[in-house]
């Protein structure tokens, strides 16, 4: 939930993303800091075959926390 304290040390987050209008999805920008810093996310699970897009696509990212 927005605003949750989490212990320090590293971080998972997951999720997946949509792109919509079968546009494959390329790359996820995380912020955990509202907005102040972004990462880049790895985006997990099959790619899709060229010219074949996914509307979603399942991303991981860890982050160390202060």
């Amino acid at each position: 939930p927005p605003g949750a304290a989490v212990p320090a040390g590293e971080l998972m987050v997951k999720g997946y993303a949509w792109s919509g209008g079968g546009r494959e999805v390329v790359r996820v920008d995380v912020s955990l800091d509202g907005g102040r810093t972004w990462r880049v996310a790895r985006l997990g699970g099959e790619r899709p075959v060229p010219g074949r897009a996914w509307a979603w696509a399942l991303w991981e990212l860890r982050a160390p926390v202060a």
